[in-house]
């Protein structure tokens, strides 16, 4: 399905994008004008502007009855562009320090490499273990980590039908983050003792689908959190920072795992490796007292830039 898709995708071309964006962006001087102008969608039908030497704008007429007069001064004024050091400036660790100065994104990229860790066991070690602590067949235990993985699927979905939350309180995504990991391993820790090859199936396919629902909730809501409690040039760099620490968690999982087998039984070590979901689930009810405060701060920011925008614009007029 996913070759599918990619050539699928070949077939479809973007629309012009960022339009609005990047002419607020020019006026605060952040955003190459070569780049603005391949960005927006060209028409030939605009006048052609020449400039003479008394630096007035020639045009056409009809242009020139609807009273616009343009002098190469306006035009000046609106090609300056950021200085390479500015450029250099936005991608500077100063940058992330700032955002790591954020309780709310210093709290979803911690909660991200416990809460991976119980997905690299699954991956790695659930199959087999499965097969030979509870004595299922391999059909059967291939058949719970399909289950497994459809119930991340509709965890996906529910997650993001929970994320309309954030329009009554900006509380609850965070709060709804923290229950599902924590409940999430109930089922799952059932999954580990207590199924075996003697166990209903239906109850089987029950819990595992419970389990995968539940704790992959927290996936689109920690995304939503971020977009609201960033500033737009920093939202790219926080998703960055959550996958890096999401993948590191995915990749330690396994071998944090193999060294727990070395010191306790196989069972011992996938049920402690369970409490990586209880740590993510109290750093993200850790969100809670911090999110509504991170975000004010973010539209105070924003207003505050266009604020000058707007200043700037009626000192050029």
């Amino acid at each position: 399905p996913g070759i599918i898709c990619s050539f699928v995708i070949l077939f479809f071309n973007d629309p012009p994008r960022g339009a609005n964006e990047a002419a607020v962006l020019t006026t605060l001087n952040v955003l190459d004008n070569d780049n603005l102008e391949s960005n927006l969608p060209q028409s030939n039908d605009l006048p052609v502007l020449q400039a003479d030497q008394d630096h007035e704008c020639m045009m056409d007429p009809e242009n020139k009855e609807n009273g616009v007069n343009i002098t190469s001064d306006t035009i000046n004024s609106n090609d300056e562009r950021p200085s390479d050091e500015h450029k250099m400036s936005n991608i500077s660790c100063g940058g992330t320090l700032d955002l790591l100065k954020t309780p709310g994104v210093v709290l979803i990229i911690l909660q991200a490499a416990p809460g991976s860790l119980p997905f690299g066991f699954c991956a790695t070690f659930l199959n087999d273990f499965l097969q030979q602590e509870r004595g299922m067949t391999k059909e059967a235990a291939t058949g719970v980590l399909v289950t497994f993985g459809a119930g991340n699927a509709i965890g996906v979905v529910i997650g993001g039908l929970l994320g309309r939350s954030y329009k009554k309180d900006v509380r609850l995504p965070p709060l709804f983050m923290g229950i599902s990991l924590i409940i999430g391993c109930i089922p799952f820790y059932f999954l580990l003792n207590h199924v075996s090859e003697d166990a209903n199936t239906a109850m089987t396919a029950a819990v595992t689908a419970i389990s995968g629902t539940l704790v992959v909730v927290p996936v689109p809501l920690e995304r939503a959190i971020l977009t609201n409690v960033c500033l737009p040039r920093s939202r790219g760099r926080a998703n960055a920072l959550v996958s890096i620490t999401d993948d590191l968690g995915k990749g330690l999982g396994p071998a944090l795992v193999s060294l727990l087998i070395t010191t306790f039984d196989r069972q011992t070590a996938f049920n402690i490796s369970l409490i990586g979901w209880i740590i993510g689930g109290v750093l993200s009810l850790l969100i809670v007292p911090f999110v509504q405060s991170d975000e004010e701060k973010v539209q105070h920011q924003l207003r505050d830039n266009l604020d000058q925008a707007t200043v700037m614009n009626a000192r050029e007029a």
